[in-house]
């Protein structure tokens, strides 16, 4: 994903089937300062899934409640389908047996739209992308060791001298 630059726009998804609930996330990102955020409003799952499988946004927020689906089925098939944006599930009051349910099947965070507001929203927006950021390192790093263990053996079946390794 690169460094994020701060004078471009957040690309946000948001897959929402309430047209007052949109407004309402619209109205709190509009709240957001000190960056501008490009909202894309998707009403249900099947065109949510797919711009999802897109990778074009930085972070997807997903309603609970999707018609039939369910926004943790939503975001199951979504990582499936190579969904790389980290994924906030949104529900409404009283769900609370769902956060853990969102947590296993992979959200990076839980809101409730109740009682959410700009510095919540914002607040979980910039910790689910450094996370998904610092994960993303810690993997390529873990591949470059990998890699680098395979040289190691590799030389090592053929007899280089380990200076020779080392200094490739």
């Amino acid at each position: 994903m690169g460094d994020v630059n701060p004078n471009e726009p957040l690309r946000v998804l948001l897959v929402e089937d309430d047209e007052d609930d949109f407004i309402l996330a619209r109205d709190l990102f509009n709240e957001i300062r000190g960056r501008q955020v490009q909202l894309e409003w998707k009403k249900n799952f099947a065109e949510g899934l797919e711009a999802m499988a897109r990778n074009q946004h930085e972070v997807c927020l997903v309603d609970y409640r999707l018609g039939a689906h369910t926004g943790i089925e939503l975001l199951r098939v979504a990582l499936e389908r190579g969904c790389k944006a980290p994924i906030i599930l949104l529900t409404g009051q009283g769900e609370r047996e769902i956060d853990v349910e969102a947590m296993k099947a992979g959200a990076s965070d839980y809101l409730v739209k109740g009682r959410l507001d700009a510095g919540a929203l914002e607040r979980s927006i910039r910790y689910a992308i450094e996370r998904k950021r610092a994960s993303a390192l810690a993997a390529s790093e873990q591949a470059r060791l990998a890699a680098f263990g395979e040289d190691v053996g590799l030389a090592l079946t053929r007899r280089d001298s380990l200076d020779s390794i080392l200094h490739r």
